[in-house]
């Protein structure tokens, strides 16, 4: 696979390169220090995956976001953990974020792997830093929901919000136990094994009033591909 790195700190994208140096099936790591730069590398290069800061001088990585994503699947991958921002990265067609922290070199290969099958990859910083403001929804894919019966819907959606269990049974009305039986049979209808990976998923595909697209399936890549990992490293 051909990486680009674009972000304006040196230390991180020669740190970066390190790191996919000793990922085997990455053969090549480009470099970019700005988003005007990411934008010539990948239209001359073609990268299979860009790995896109979000803060850069003369572009940033949102304003160059949508570009980029017509040339290779976009990953976010930065120390920026504002709800609003993370919002602005999935509406604009990113396919992941991740924030700077500890992260091993097999989960970074995992997480580009994840992107390039079409796949969605959240940091659990990022998916905190979203789900306390209400669930955040990059795209809606209405086969994702058919999964799940009615009730399943209402308790992944109740999930989504980051409340536990217990509140979600006070919510709707349930025992304790029949929500975690729900929301048991929820992963196993979604082909996931974390109650994060599960968040990171229905970001892609519940419903949103503020999506002016309206309701409708719209590409997030394979659904079981979708991955909640830990932060990446990055300068303290």
């Amino acid at each position: 696979m051909k990486i680009l790195v674009a972000d304006d700190n040196a230390v991180v994208r020669l740190g970066l390169q390190a790191v996919l140096d000793q990922v085997p099936d990455v053969s090549v790591t480009l470099l970019a220090a700005d988003g005007v730069q990411a934008l010539e590398v990948a239209r001359a290069e073609r990268p299979d995956v860009v790995l896109l800061d979000v803060r850069m001088p003369r572009r940033s990585g949102l304003d160059v976001l949508a570009e980029l994503t017509e040339i290779a699947p976009v990953l976010m991958m930065t120390h920026s953990d504002e709800p609003e921002t993370i919002r602005a990265a999935l509406a604009g067609g990113a396919r992941g974020y991740l924030v700077h922290g500890t992260l091993t070199i097999a989960e970074i290969a995992a997480a580009i792997r994840t992107c390039v099958a079409g796949g969605m990859v959240l940091g659990p910083q990022a998916a905190s830093a979203m789900f306390a403001q209400g669930p955040v929804v990059a795209h809606v894919d209405v086969q994702v929901r058919a999964r799940l019966s009615t009730r399943e819907q209402q308790i992944m959606d109740a999930v989504a919000t980051g409340i536990s269990n217990g509140e979600i049974a006070v919510q709707e009305f349930l025992s304790p136990k029949t929500v975690k039986n729900h929301v048991n049979n929820i992963y196993a209808k979604l082909g996931v094994s974390s109650r994060a990976q599960a968040m990171a998923l229905w970001v892609g595909s519940a419903p949103s009033s503020a999506d002016p697209l309206g309701p409708g399936p719209r590409n997030l890549g394979p659904p079981a591909g979708s991955r909640a990992l830990g932060r990446v490293p990055g300068p303290s």
